[in-house]
């Protein structure tokens, strides 16, 4: 049963000469045809973003997964560091603390980014035998 805006249209609306029924059919398939054709299309949108979503992730992970064993080493060094530099305190040992800041500074100046080409070069040696 059509709603009340569909009633006040139809009430008010001008009979339809008999002969353009055939051009307002025509009108009517041709609008189905391109609301199939969108609804193909947004589909088929919908499949590309999904694949595209799942590469985007994919490479996150990797990156991710990469960068945090770039770093991990670091990490470990710059924990053995202050390790180093603790204790040289707590012993009121200068040397060690000495030995601790001079490790850390390395770690810190030695930036995995340092050769950002051969990094760049390295990730995708690792992209390639991955896909």
């Amino acid at each position: 049963m059509p709603g009340k805006e569909m009633s006040k249209i139809l009430k008010n609306a001008a009979p339809i000469p008999a002969e353009e029924i055939p051009r307002l059919f025509e009108l009517l398939l041709e609008t189905r045809k391109e609301s199939e054709h969108t609804k193909r299309e947004i589909k088929r949108y919908d499949s590309m973003k999904e694949a595209m979503i799942q590469e985007i992730t994919g490479k996150y992970s990797f990156y991710e997964f990469f960068f945090s064993r770039l770093f991990a080493e670091r990490q470990e060094a710059i924990k053995k560091d202050f390790e180093i530099i603790d204790k040289g305190m707590k012993e009121n040992n200068s040397e060690l603390i000495q030995a601790g800041v001079s490790g850390l500074s390395q770690v810190v100046a030695s930036s995995p980014f340092s050769d950002l080409e051969k990094l760049r070069r390295m990730i995708g040696n690792i992209e390639t035998q991955i896909s």
